[in-house]
């Protein structure tokens, strides 16, 4: 019986070899389709990316024009502001410069009422009459 177990081995080997070299090239086959598939999501994914991208790029451009116009707001804001304090600060000065002359003449309405109610006490005549008097909080 051992007659039949070499030519068996014999032809075993005569069709291990193109079994396995089946079974390599489908698999070589299939490891192709498999990068295709890969290589084709890669270059999708890299087609959104850079889309992606571009449109990053362009808010970016936007919000930088934006951000430039709202600065020059702001300077202009600030050059107003700056204006405005020049502005009050005059008005501060040109009404304290009133309010002491407003006092001076005060002081000299009461200086002149007192001469005349001492030019009336030397002539004999009343020292108040209605009118005579200046005017209060004026």
């Amino acid at each position: 019986e051992v007659h039949f177990l070499v030519p068996m081995a014999g032809n075993l080997c005569a069709w291990v070899a193109p079994v396995l070299l089946t079974i390599s090239c489908v698999a070589l086959v299939i490891n192709l389709f498999h990068a295709r598939k890969v290589i084709e999501n890669s270059q999708a994914d890299l087609v959104v990316a850079s889309a992606d991208a571009t449109a990053k790029d362009e808010r970016v451009a936007t919000l930088t024009g934006e951000k430039n116009q709202i600065q020059e707001q702001l300077n202009q804001l600030t050059a107003q502001v700056t204006e405005l304090q020049v502005g009050k600060d005059i008005l501060a000065a040109d009404l304290e410069a009133a309010n002491g002359a407003k006092k001076a003449l005060h002081e000299e309405m009461d200086k002149l009422h007192n001469q005349l109610v001492a030019a009336k006490a030397a002539a004999g005549m009343p020292a108040e009459a209605p009118g005579d008097k200046p005017a209060e909080g004026a």
